[in-house]
């Protein structure tokens, strides 16, 4: 009689497992948002958090330097805009400066401004600079006070992007017959530094960075990434062979009580 019911009740845990793994694979849920749009997330929310530290009153005016072309720097731009600005704190935007070509030979040129100007007063070297229309004018004060705040009359603020990235740190299985899992996480910092009006001397220098982590299936990975932007690839670890020979060994070991409970019953 034992016999019998043995293989009915082995023929029940197989089923029974089976059922388990097939509503496992049968869990389908939307596709994720993709690694850019986490990289975006954890961007807006470290700009945030960098503007909420700067010394930067609201109501304030400032000048903020253009980020560099990128593929992800617009959206730190766009981050630190809608964070200023949300802290009632008007921007102007200003392009990155670029160096001037020293003059060879030492020869003066009319691009390059005499050591007799050079060494004079702040209103000389102002009439010098717009009479060449080379450089930009820094108005001394008392200079145009009826007019509206100039660039360099504002104090300036200088973010920079220092890490912007998608890994994967951790390869796991949903269950003992789920599917593969991998751990995505989006880290992000911003460096930034003011400079005054005046001399554009640095006052303040502050960072901020941020983590944010979900997980996803192996398989989606690739239609989470982007090709051409390089941050939202990263290495997904590899499963061990022990990790793969796991649920086989499970299920031989619960076969194998049951079996063995049957079979010595009297």
């Amino acid at each position: 009689m034992s016999f019998v019911r043995a293989p009915r009740l082995l023929f029940l845990t197989m089923a029974l497992l089976t059922l388990a793994a097939g509503s496992s694979s049968a869990d389908k849920k939307p596709l994720p948002e993709s690694n850019l749009t986490l990289l975006d997330h954890a961007i807006t929310a470290t700009a945030r958090t960098l503007v909420a530290r700067a010394p930067i009153p609201s109501g304030t005016k400032i000048a903020f330097e253009k980020q560099p072309e990128g593929a992800v720097h617009p959206i730190c731009e766009r981050a630190m805009l809608g964070a200023l600005t949300d802290q009632k704190i008007e921007v102007m935007q200003v392009a990155i400066p670029t160096p001037a070509p020293a003059p060879s030979g030492g020869v003066t040129t009319a691009d390059s401004m005499p050591d007799s100007i050079a060494k004079g007063t702040l209103e000389q070297m102002n009439a010098w600079r717009r009479a060449h229309k080379s450089e930009p004018v820094f108005d001394s004060p008392g200079e145009n006070m009826g007019q509206p705040a100039a660039e360099s009359e504002l104090p300036l603020l200088v973010v920079s992007l220092d890490e912007s990235r998608v890994d994967y740190p951790r390869l796991f299985r949903s269950g003992l017959f789920g599917g593969l899992h991998v751990e995505r996480r989006a880290l992000v910092t911003l460096s930034a530094k003011l400079l005054r009006p005046d001399t554009r001397a640095v006052y303040w220098v502050g960072s901020a960075d941020t983590s944010l982590a979900d997980y996803v299936r192996k398989s989606e990975v690739p239609l989470l990434e982007d090709s051409a932007i390089p941050e939202t690839k990263g290495n997904v670890p590899t499963q061990s062979w022990q990790k793969m020979v796991e649920p086989v060994l499970v299920v031989g070991l619960i076969i194998g009580l049951v079996s063995l409970f049957y079979t010595n019953r009297p």
